[in-house]
C-alpha cells in the first residue's frame, strides 16, 4: 500500500512537467525580466536588477507554501478534474496576456475558472476543453483552495513581494520628473490534488471530504501561477506592499470560511467567488486611488538627495544605504542635487562619509572605503537621473 502511494506521488510530480503553465510561467518570467531591464536602461542608462530576477522568485518562494497546501488538500481529500486543470490553464494564460501580472491573483484565475465551469455545468455546454463537468463537491473544494491560495498570495507579498523593486521615472501632473517603483511578482505554487481516477482507494470512511463521486484516485501536482503588479509612488514600496498583503490575507480568510460553509450551503460557494473577485479588485482599485490622491514621495528635495534605488553590489549597498533615505551631506558638504553630490565625492575618492536622514527622519552617519572601479556615484539612483542623462545637468 505504501509503495503504491509513493508511486502515485511520483507520477503526480511527473504530471506537473506536462502542465503548460509550468513552462509558460518560466517563459513569461524571463520575458518580463527582459522588458524590465530595457525600461530601466531607458530611464537610468543602467540595469538595476539582473534580468533573471523574476525567474529567481518564481520557484523557491512557492515550494514551502505549496507543500503546506498539499498537506491540507491531501488530508481533506480535495479532488480536481482534468477539466478544471485545463480551464484554469487557459484562463491563466489569457489573463496574463490581458493584464501582465495584474490579474494573476487566485481571486481572478480560480474565480473566473469557477464561473466558466459553473455556467458550463448549469447550461450543459459542450466545450472541447471540458471533457466532463466537475461534480458540485469538486467545485466546492476548488473554492476552498481559492481561499487558501489568496492567503498564500498575501503571505508571499509580505515575505517576498517587498524585496528588490524596480524604480521608474515618470512625469507628474505638473510636468516634474518624479520617481516611483513598479512591483511585479509571479510565484509558482505547486499543490498536490487528487484526480478521480487511478488505483488509490480511500483509507478512511470520511475521506475524501470533497468527493468527486468515485472511489479510486490518483495524484496530480498542479502548478498555480500566483502574482501581482502595483505601481507605488506615494510612500516607501515595502510599506505599501505589506499593507496590500495584509488586506489580501484578510480577504483570503473570509473566502476560506465562506467556502467551507458552502459544503453544507452550496449557494455560499458562489457567494465566496463573487466576494473574492470583487474584493481583490477593490483592494487594487483602492491602492490606485490612494496613490493618485497622495503627494509624490520621490521628488527633488531642498534638504538633500533622496535615494530612489540602490544598485545591487554597489558601494551604496555595502554602505547600507536604503531606498527613501535622504543624503544631505557628503564628505562634509551639503548635497542638494546630483551635481553637488558628485562634486563632494571627488574630495576624497578613497573614503566616503555621509550624513543621511532615514525614513523616520532620524540622522545617521554612514562611512566606508572606496576602491578603484567602484561606481563613480556610489551606485544610487535619484529622481534627477533623467535630467542628467538628457544633458540638462552636467555630471
Amino acid at each position: 500500500m505504501t509503495q503504491m502511494w509513493i508511486m502515485e506521488i511520483l507520477k503526480g510530480i511527473g504530471k506537473m512537467f506536462l502542465h503548460p503553465i509550468f513552462y509558460y510561467s518560466i517563459i513569461f518570467a524571463v520575458i518580463s525580466g527582459i522588458v524590465r531591464v530595457k525600461r530601466e536602461r531607458s530611464d537610468f542608462h543602467i540595469r538595476v536588477n539582473e534580468p533573471l530576477q523574476e525567474l529567481r522568485f518564481l520557484f523557491p518562494a512557492g515550494i514551502v507554501i505549496g507543500f503546506i497546501l498539499s498537506i491540507i488538500t491531501i488530508g481533506s481529500g480535495l479532488t480536481i478534474s482534468y477539466s478544471i486543470v485545463a480551464v484554469l490553464a487557459i484562463i491563466t494564460i489569457v489573463l496574463t496576456l490581458l493584464g501582465n501580472f495584474r490579474f494573476l491573483s487566485p481571486a481572478f484565475t480560480l474565480g473566473i475558472s469557477f464561473v466558466l465551469l459553473f455556467l458550463a455545468k448549469q447550461l450543459n455546454w459542450n466545450l472541447p476543453i471540458i471533457s466532463e463537468h466537475p461534480s458540485d463537491n469538486s467545485l466546492h473544494g476548488f473554492i476552498v483552495l481559492l481561499g487558501l491560495l489568496l492567503i498564500s498570495e498575501g503571505i508571499q507579498m509580505i515575505r517576498n513581494g517587498s524585496k528588490k523593486f524596480s524604480p521608474i521615472l515618470r512625469n507628474s501632473r505638473r510636468g516634474l520628473v518624479v520617481g516611483a517603483h513598479q512591483v511585479k511578482r509571479i510565484w509558482l505554487i505547486p499543490v498536490f490534488c487528487f484526480l478521480p481516477i487511478g488505483s488509490l482507494t480511500a483509507p478512511f470512511e470520511w475521506w475524501p471530504t470533497f468527493d468527486f463521486g468515485t472511489s479510486s484516485y490518483s495524484f496530480i501536482l498542479v502548478p498555480f501561477a500566483v502574482g501581482f503588479q502595483q505601481q507605488i509612488q506615494s510612500t516607501l514600496p515595502q510599506l505599501a506592499v505589506k499593507r496590500i498583503g495584509k488586506q489580501v490575507i484578510a480577504l483570503g480568510m473570509v473566502i476560506s470560511a465562506i467556502a467551507i460553509s458552502g459544503m453544507w450551503v452550496p449557494i455560499l460557494s458562489i457567494v465566496a467567488v463573487i466576494i473574492a473577485i470583487v474584493g481583490r479588485g477593490w483592494i487594487s482599485y483602492r491602492h490606485r486611488v490612494r496613490e493618485n490622491a497622495a503627494p509624490y514621495y520621490f521628488t527633488p528635495r531642498k534638504n538633500g538627495l533622496i535615494v530612489l534605488a540602490v544598485i545591487p553590489h554597489s558601494p551604496a549597498e555595502k554602505l547600507g544605504l536604503q531606498t527613501g533615505e535622504i543624503i544631505y551631506k557628503c564628505n562634509g558638504q551639503l548635497t542638494g542635487n546630483n551635481k553637488e553630490f558628485y562634486k563632494a565625492l571627488q574630495k576624497n575618492r578613497a573614503y566616503c562619509k555621509l550624513e543621511v536622514l532615514n525614513s523616520e527622519g532620524e540622522v545617521r552617519f554612514v562611512q566606508g572605503a572606496l576602491f578603484e572601479g567602484d561606481h563613480h556615484e556610489l551606485g544610487i539612483l535619484t529622481v534627477e537621473d533623467r535630467k542628467k542623462w538628457n544633458g540638462n545637468e552636467a555630471s
